[in-house]
């Protein structure tokens, strides 16, 4: 295994941080864009943004 110097060691940090933050705050997000783009199934109501709020 190749030894990394303290600078890329820093830098492979900084972009798991960056991706783990990206993963945490964008999956319900992109979970309920792509729920609303596809809309509901046959025989369901369409889905809105109240709806959701008060389920």
């Amino acid at each position: 295994m190749a030894k990394l110097s303290k600078e890329s060691k820093q830098r492979l940090q900084q972009l798991f941080q960056c991706g783990q933050f990206v993963i945490r705050w964008g999956f319900i997000p992109t979970v309920l864009y792509l729920g609303f783009k596809r809309g509901a199934d046959p025989g369901m109501p369409e889905p809105t943004l109240l709806s959701l709020l008060w389920g």
